[in-house]
C-alpha cells in the first residue's frame, strides 16, 4: 500500500492520504472506456482514429506519471466515442480536462466525461484524506503553450471534407489528377532538400537509414531533419549512438521493437539520444520474454503487427512481463486451459499491446490482447475464437501473395510513380481495389499516369500531390 504523509512543522506526520490505485485497477476501471475510443475501432474514419490515438498516448503518459508520483501537464484531451445507439459513421466528441494530480480523480473524470459508470472505482477503499491537501495545481506557461499548439494542430487536421459526395472515381480522378501533378512538382525542391539532408546525416554520422511516415507533410519532415542536423552539430558526442542505426521520424521517441531509433518529429531533442543505450538493453530481453509467454500459452507464436501502437523496447518488455505474471497466477490458482484447445497453438499468432486496447481477433487472424487483460478472459477468448483466427490466417497467407502480384500489375500498367496504402487496408481489401482499378484502365489510364496513388478510406489530394482514393470506390 502506498501512502503519503503530511508533516507538521516539527516533522511529525499529522495526516494520511489514500493509497494509489494499482496498474491493474486502473486498467480494469478504464476498460469500458478503451472499448469506445480505441483507434482500431475507427479504421474507416482516419480523422477520428488519429485524434483518439494521440489523446490515448497523452492519457497513458499522464496515468504512468501519476502512478510514479510525478506531475506532468496534459492538454485537454479530445476523444471520439463509438456508441451502439448511434448510426455508423456518427460519433460523440468529448473533451476531457485532466487538471488533477490524483490518479483516482483522473480515472473518475475520464469515466464521467464519457457517461461510464464509476461503480468499480467507488468500491475500491481509500484511506482518510487531510482536508485542503488535494487542491488543483495551477497550470504553468509550458502547459498553456502546449495546449495552444495542440488545439491549433487539432483545428488543422486533414480536411476529409474535401471528399464531398463523390459517386464516381473516374470523374474524380479526371478532375484532380492534374492538380495532384502540379502539387507534386511544386514540392520537388523540398523533396530534394529532404534527400540532401538525409544523405548528409548518413555520410557524416554513419547512420544506416533515415525514414519517416508518408502521412507527414514534406515540409514537416524537412524541419525535423534540419533540427536533427543542428542538434548533431551542437552535441556531436551523442551521435555515436546512431552509428549503423536506422532513424525514424514520427510521434514516438525511443528505440522501437525492431531496434530503430525513433525521434519525435515535432520536437527533436538531444537528450533522447542519451537513452538509446538504455533502451538497447531492453531489446536483448525481448526474445526471452516472448519465449516465456509462448511456452505458457502452448507455443503460440508471439508476433507484432505493422500498425500496432508505437512503444519502446522497455515498454514492450513491461507489457510482456505483466501478461506473463497474470497467466502464471492463473495456473497458480489451479486453473487450466480448456480441453477444447489443441495441445499446440504454434499455428496461431498473438500480439501483446499496451493496456489501452481491446481483446480481439485482427482481420489478418492474429489474437490481439492488451497486456492488462486478465488471464482467464484471454484464455477463454482464445478457446472460443480458434476457428475464426485460423480462417483469417489462412485467408491472409493466400491474399498477401495475390496482393503483391496485383500491386505490381497496377503500378506498371497505370505507370504510377508509386502505389501505397494505409496500414489499415488489409490484403483482402487491397486485392478488391486493384481488381476494380484494372477494370477501369481504359477510362483512367492516361489520367493516373505519372501520379502517386494512395489507397485509404477517403478521397483527397494531399499537399505533396498524392491522390487518395477509398479502397471501395464507386
Amino acid at each position: 500500500m502506498f501512502c503519503r504523509l503530511r508533516l507538521s512543522s516539527c516533522g511529525c506526520p499529522i495526516g494520511v492520504f489514500h493509497r494509489k490505485l494499482s496498474s491493474a485497477e486502473v486498467s480494469t476501471a478504464l476498460r469500458p472506456f478503451y472499448f469506445r475510443v480505441h483507434p482500431d475501432l475507427f479504421g474507416k474514419y482516419p480523422e477520428q482514429r488519429k485524434i483518439n490515438e494521440i489523446s490515448l498516448q497523452q492519457l497513458s503518459a499522464l496515468l504512468e506519471a501519476q502512478q510514479s508520483s510525478r506531475n506532468i501537464a496534459t492538454p485537454i484531451l479530445p476523444f471520439y466515442l463509438r456508441k451502439n445507439d448511434m448510426p455508423d459513421g456518427q460519433f460523440e466528441l468529448v473533451k476531457i480536462k485532466l487538471d488533477s494530480n490524483d490518479l483516482r480523480e483522473t480515472v473518475v473524470k475520464v469515466l464521467n466525461a464519457c457517461d461510464i459508470s464509476t461503480s468499480y472505482i467507488d468500491k475500491i477503499p481509500r484511506m482518510k484524506q487531510d482536508k485542503g491537501r488535494l487542491v488543483r495545481e495551477e497550470f504553468n506557461e509550458a502547459y498553456e503553450k502546449y495546449k495552444d499548439e495542440f488545439d491549433k494542430a487539432t483545428r488543422m487536421k486533414r480536411k476529409v471534407d474535401e471528399k464531398k459526395a463523390i459517386t464516381n472515381v473516374i470523374d474524380w480522378i479526371s478532375e484532380n489528377s492534374q492538380q495532384a501533378k502540379e502539387k507534386y512538382e511544386s514540392t520537388q525542391a523540398t523533396r530534394g532538400q529532404v534527400k540532401s539532408l538525409i544523405e548528409q546525416l548518413c555520410k557524416t554520422y554513419g547512420i544506416k537509414e533515415v525514414k519517416y511516415d508518408s502521412g507527414w507533410n514534406i515540409s514537416h519532415i524537412r524541419g525535423a531533419l534540419q533540427s536533427l542536423t543542428s542538434m548533431a552539430s551542437q552535441h556531436p558526442q551523442h551521435m555515436d549512438n546512431l552509428k549503423d542505426r536506422t532513424i525514424a521520424l514520427g510521434q514516438f521517441t525511443g528505440v522501437s521493437l525492431d531496434g530503430d531509433v525513433y525521434l519525435n518529429i515535432i520536437d527533436v531533442r538531444h537528450d533522447s539520444l542519451k537513452k538509446v543505450s538504455q533502451e538497447d538493453s531492453a531489446l536483448t530481453e525481448i526474445p526471452q520474454y516472448e519465449k516465456a509467454l509462448s511456452s505458457i500459452l502452448r507455443n503460440i507464436h508471439i508476433c507484432r503487427r505493422k500498425f500496432m501502437p508505437k512503444v519502446s523496447a522497455a515498454q514492450y518488455c513491461s507489457h510482456l512481463r505483466q501478461l506473463i505474471t497474470s497467466i502464471g497466477d492463473f495456473y497458480g490458482r489451479g486453473s487450466k486451459i480448456p480441453d477444447t484447445v489443441p495441445e499446440s497453438l504454434q499455428k496461431y499468432e498473438i500480439v501483446v499491446e499496451p493496456e489501452a486496447g481491446p481483446l480481439m481477433v485482427s482481420p489478418t487472424g492474429q489474437f490481439i490482447t492488451p497486456s492488462s487483460c486478465p488471464a482467464d478472459e484471454l484464455i477463454a477468448f482464445i478457446a472460443k475464437h480458434l476457428d475464426d483466427a485460423m480462417l483469417l490466417l489462412t485467408e491472409y497467407s493466400i491474399n498477401k501473395h495475390v496482393e503483391k502480384a496485383l500491386y505490381k500489375e497496377v503500378k506498371e500498367r497505370f505507370q504510377l510513380l508509386d502505389l501505397i496504402k494505409d496500414d489499415s487496408i488489409t490484403p483482402g481489401l487491397m486485392i478488391l481495389c486493384c481488381q476494380r482499378l484494372l477494370t477501369r484502365i481504359d477510362t483512367i489510364d492516361e489520367k493516373l499516369r505519372g501520379n502517386i496513388l494512395y489507397v485509404t478510406h477517403y478521397y483527397s489530394v494531399l499537399s505533396e500531390g498524392v491522390l487518395c482514393i477509398p479502397w471501395n470506390f464507386k
